[in-house]
């Protein structure tokens, strides 16, 4: 009778622990996607669109800001000062799947290519940092200190 109710007092504080570390993780999920100033996730494809072009066009509204987005990883390779470089975006389709306008990001904590990101075409979820340079004269947006999900 006793090791009974023993086996059963510890599979209840099992439980209970059980419970409450899933709790907090979400509390912890919840907490993060509460920081999110722009979450482009939850917007409709046309929205998303929209609120891509005006990042664009009027980017100093959206510096420091914190985006989520989802769309196609891919990768863009370019020449600068005899160097090849790559820079890694973020597509995203219109409604109708006719355009599309990709923001580039970087992602946080020294990641490198390919091992640390998606295949080329793949879906992705990316949170970052808005941030804008000047490069010669026209200002260059991207996400910083990026976070792929999945």
């Amino acid at each position: 009778m006793k090791k009974s109710l023993i086996a059963a007092l510890i599979a209840f504080c099992f439980t209970l622990c059980m419970c409450y570390a899933q709790k907090k993780t979400a509390s912890h999920e919840e907490a993060k996607k509460a920081l999110i100033d722009y979450d482009l996730t939850r917007y409709s494809p046309t929205m998303v669109y929209s609120t891509v072009f005006d990042m664009m066009m009027n980017p100093d509204r959206y510096e420091g800001k914190t985006v989520r987005m989802h769309g196609t990883f891919d990768v863009f390779e370019y020449e600068e000062d005899g160097k090849k470089h790559q820079s890694y975006a973020c597509v995203i389709q219109d409604a109708t799947a006719c355009c599309a306008q990709g923001m580039e990001f970087t992602l946080k904590d020294g990641k490198s290519y390919p091992a640390d990101y998606p295949q080329i075409g793949a879906e992705c979820t990316v949170t970052g940092r808005y941030h804008v340079d000047e490069v010669d004269g026209l200002s260059y947006i991207r996400l910083v200190e990026s976070e792929l999900e999945g």
